[in-house]
């Protein structure tokens, strides 16, 4: 899988869009490289790894909006004056683990090769409060996965984000393979016929706790999966992480939520008066967009097996049209049946002890490594 574009891009891309007024009319627009940076990132406290995205914005006519930001000079600072250097991993995707002070001011400077700098208003890191549960509810269209926790005078404000990961089968169970002119068993590490997916869905989740009273949020739902999801066919996982945000912050991600959620309706507030803590340093003229945060986040993990929620039946769009092939293909005609990229072989036909030959499929039916991977997650839980 490659590398995906920042959430904050692909959404700044979204408002950019869909904002309009309903009444039809043809704006003039430019198509000017503005090339706006874009600064997308949460600093973590608590050595966990912090990861600061950079990219610029793109002419309306470009079709590639993955522009990242190459070769620039991250730096967070202390109110005391230590320092620590972010390390480039890939193209516009900046990480640093260090554990930090939650009781220091930080800002974060940003140096980039056309001369160019930045720098961070200053930042208090907020510690999020533990997530009290995360859990599911079945109904009649699906699951609901909600997530309930209490908030605090220091931390009201709250966004959760989520990585899901699922097992999931083929059309065609199989477990052999074609290789050097005859068919054999696939070893375990060779499996097409279990493998695991992901969904890191960019969606904006946010709530005010101090709304609720003593600031307890309950049974927030997060998340939504459908009657005949896949994602439910074996087993399930969910992350959830849980940021807590000062009011800026979270004034700034609501607005590009309601610009996301309304798809730019006449009521929305304007990309105009997103509001970022990203400021030019004397002598840089062109203005950033985003906004960075920090503190120490909490995050809390569950899995739902297909017994949990059962009966749960699965529709797999790619695979509706799966067949086994019925003709019997002998063993000395293996080769040329499949010798190419076609069919696969698919079951083996016995009588008694002989080998009759094979029953084939096609590889899009068989190798569910086409829409995954079959080596399980490092945390993944059996």
């Amino acid at each position: 899988m490659g590398r995906k574009p920042a959430l904050l891009f692909d959404l700044l891309v979204l408002i950019a869009i869909t904002t309009a007024c309903r009444d039809p009319f043809e704006p003039e627009v430019t198509d000017a490289d503005l090339g706006i940076l874009v600064v997308e990132g949460f600093i973590e406290t608590n050595g966990a790894e912090s990861k600061i995205t950079l990219s610029r914005t793109a002419p309306i006519s470009q079709t590639d909006l993955s522009r990242p930001e190459m070769g620039a000079s991250l730096r967070l600072v202390s109110e005391t004056g230590e320092m620590w250097q972010f390390a480039e991993t890939a193209a516009g995707e900046y990480k640093l683990a260090e554990i930090l002070d939650n009781n220091k001011i930080y800002e974060l400077s940003i140096s980039l090769p056309d001369g160019s700098e930045f720098k961070s208003k200053p930042m208090k890191p907020i510690v999020s409060p533990e997530i009290e549960e995360v859990g599911f509810l079945r109904d009649e269209f699906g699951v609901e996965i909600f997530l309930s926790t209490q908030g605090n005078e220091e931390a009201e404000y709250f966004l959760w984000e989520y990585k899901e990961h699922w097992i999931f089968f083929p059309g065609v169970i199989s477990f052999l393979k074609f290789e050097k002119g005859q068919v054999s068993t696939r070893g375990e590490d060779e499996r097409i016929d279990r493998c695991w997916t992901s969904n890191i869905f960019p969606k904006i989740i946010l709530q005010d706790a101090a709304r609720f009273e003593n600031n307890t949020i309950l049974q927030r739902e997060l998340v939504r999966i459908p009657n005949m999801s896949e994602k439910l066919s074996r087993r399930y996982s969910i992350e959830i992480t849980q940021r807590a945000l000062d009011r800026e912050a979270y004034d700034f991600w609501e607005i590009l939520r309601k610009n996301s959620d309304d798809i730019g309706g006449i009521f929305s507030p304007l990309p105009s008066i997103l509001k970022s803590n990203i400021i030019p340093a004397e002598g840089t003229v062109r203005e950033a967009i985003g906004h960075i945060s920090i503190g120490q986040s909490s995050s809390k993990r569950i899995y739902i097996n297909n017994a949990d929620v059962a009966p749960w039946r699965v529709f797999i769009p790619d695979y509706e049209f799966c067949i086994i092939f019925p003709d019997t293909i002998p063993p000395n005609q293996a080769a040329l049946a499949f010798n190419n990229d076609t069919r696969v072989p698919a079951r083996e036909i016995w009588d008694g002890p002989a080998l009759l030959g094979y029953h084939a499929s096609t590889k899009q039916c068989t190798d569910c490594t086409l829409r995954g991977t079959n080596k399980a997650p490092d945390f993944w839980e059996n």
